[in-house]
């Protein structure tokens, strides 16, 4: 199988009449780093590198990892059919028999619980008519409170989780819709929302600044001596904060940022509506991912052993836990127990895992570096990740 970050770099390299040595020049790496990035030699992992990438061929993050993939089974396809019904719901004038508040509060609450169990099958199901359900009962002064409070809560929702299938621009269109209905309700919880989703989906579209900017200010907008939900999202927009620092190398700044999401935990006490989970374990696992962006990958699977994995309450954290841990033991040079994380990740949530353009560049690394001398364990992941495990790369010699 001919498929991996580099062969489309090659080609978007090709289409804008670069040479190697030229994008080499660009991002401040050597010629010999980009040929092997292009040939399947090496594996582009870091957030950081792909960005560059994408901004020194002029394309978006997105074209260089394939996303939104085309869906592979009904549960995939549910997911990716969601985005167009979105599209309409947000673009089309709501109207209809106005929905019970409370039953749209149910349905609401059921999507926020299927996003964070990983389940997009029924996220996506879900979706849809919520967004026109919740602009309808915004429209009409009786329901315009209520309206505009579940309609955030399920633009952050949509856009946070369809921003990991690669339906960025959608993704900003929601986060920016939220922090309008947002700013309309004059609510601090949902303006906090609201700039959350926008910073998470900026930097999965490459706009690192943004990201950074908009979490530091939406921290400062809610400010440090708050309590329960409002402590919750103080420490959540810290928590960006400092992995959207370390994507830029300011490692300083990411440090001051964590130690101040973790200053916040005795604060944040309160229901966590929002399913934020801002706890010790939790925040523990943002320095997994953070160490995979600050230059010390190798790193990431001591600080993961760390983590007290009973305490994680939500199935999207502890997946992210394995699936990040799977990445730096395998920049670490231990394939093999990158493979027993991404397994572990897999048998958690499917979907979370299989969504993840790194996993899957990195388990075609492996695939194409042990060339059919794979361990049974990483012919069994390649075969769920839906990669041939015996000719990855049926054209190399």
């Amino acid at each position: 199988m001919r498929d991996w970050i580099g062969l489309r770099v090659a080609s978007w390299r090709d289409t804008a009449g670069m040479t190697q040595q030229e994008l080499a020049d660009r991002i401040g790496v050597s010629h010999a780093y980009i040929s092997m990035i292009e040939n399947g030699r090496r594996a582009v992992t870091k957030r950081a590198l792909i960005i560059a990438l994408a901004s020194a061929l002029g394309v978006r993050v997105e074209d260089l990892t394939a996303q939104p993939r085309r869906p592979r089974d009904r549960a995939e396809l549910a997911a990716y059919s969601a985005a167009p019904a979105i599209r309409r719901a947000l673009d089309d004038h709501p109207e209809g028999p106005m929905p019970d508040p409370a039953d749209v509060a149910r349905r609401v609450d059921a999507a926020s619980r299927a996003r964070m169990a990983c389940d997009y099958t029924t996220m996506a199901r879900l979706l849809p008519v919520l967004v026109e359900q919740t602009r309808l009962l915004a429209s009409a002064p009786a329901t315009e409170q209520a309206g505009l409070a579940m309609f955030v809560r399920v633009a952050f929702f949509a856009a946070t989780g369809l921003k990991s299938m690669g339906h960025i621009d959608l993704s900003m269109r929601l986060a920016e819709r939220a922090q309008l209905a947002a700013s309309q309700l004059g609510e601090p919880d949902e303006m906090a929302a609201a700039a959350f989703a926008l910073a998470q989906v900026a930097l999965t579209g490459g706009s690192q600044r943004r990201s950074l900017s908009t979490a530091t200010a939406a921290a400062q907008a809610v400010g440090d001596l708050q309590t329960g939900d409002l402590a919750t999202w103080y420490g959540m927009l810290h928590l960006h904060a400092s992995i959207s620092a370390a994507t830029l190398g300011r490692n300083d700044d990411a440090a001051t940022h964590y130690a101040e999401a973790q200053a916040t935990l005795p604060r944040a006490d309160g229901p966590d509506r929002w399913r934020m989970e801002l706890t010790a374990a939790n925040v523990a696992t943002w320095r997994v991912a953070i160490a995979l962006e600050n230059g010390e990958p190798e790193r990431a699977p001591e600080y993961a052993r760390r983590v007290d994995r009973s305490a994680l309450r939500n199935i999207q954290r502890r997946t992210r836990l394995h699936i990040d841990a799977g990445r730096g033991l395998f920049l670490a040079g231990e394939p093999d127990r990158a493979v027993r994380q991404f397994l572990a990740a897999d048998d958690i949530s499917s979907q979370e895992l299989r969504s993840r353009p790194a996993v899957q560049e990195i388990v075609g690394q492996m695939i194409r570096d042990a060339r059919r001398r794979g361990s049974a364990e990483l012919r069994e992941l390649a075969v769920r990740m839906n990669i041939d495990p015996l000719d990855p790369d049926p054209e190399a010699t």
